[in-house]
């Protein structure tokens, strides 16, 4: 799988422009085995073990090089802290509000025909998103197991 992995990261580069560094590959990699929508701390320090010098500021530039480039997106960066979606493929969001843990939901064909004919003349999307904002299932059952102690 890592050899794949290297391929697509190769590919990617490629297609997208961008040099190919050992640093972003180490990067890329760690991002793509976390499936937790995780922020730039956690990258770093899943990265840090293998590459002990590498900054912080590193990998928050390597994500947005990444983020820039459209290998990875980012996801409610409206609530404070920068959380990267390493899968690009569209799908909602199921957002707790007490944890804020950020979930995949099933993608479902949701028609944005109305949505997309509202947009101004002279506006260009971008990207649509779909986030459902509530409280998790652990959140839900700590506060029931809470309530009853």
């Amino acid at each position: 799988m890592a050899e794949s992995l290297a391929n697509r990261f190769q590919d990617l580069c490629r297609e997208k422009q961008l040099a190919a560094t050992h640093q972003r590959l180490v990067i890329y990699r760690e991002l793509m085995q976390m499936h937790n929508h995780p922020n730039p701390e956690q990258v770093f320090e899943r990265v840090k073990a293998e590459l002990p010098s590498i900054s912080l500021a590193t990998v928050y530039k390597t994500l947005h090089t990444f983020i820039e480039a459209g290998i990875v997106r980012e996801v409610s960066p409206h609530h404070g802290s920068l959380r990267i979606e390493p899968n690009v493929v569209w799908h909602p969001h199921f957002l707790c509000l007490q944890c804020m843990s950020i979930t995949d939901l099933t993608e479902r064909e949701l028609d944005y025909s109305a949505l997309k004919d509202s947009i101004p003349a002279g506006y260009r999307v971008e990207q649509i998103s779909t986030e459902v904002r509530g409280i998790c299932g652990h959140c839900m059952a700590k506060s029931d197991s809470a309530a009853q102690a």
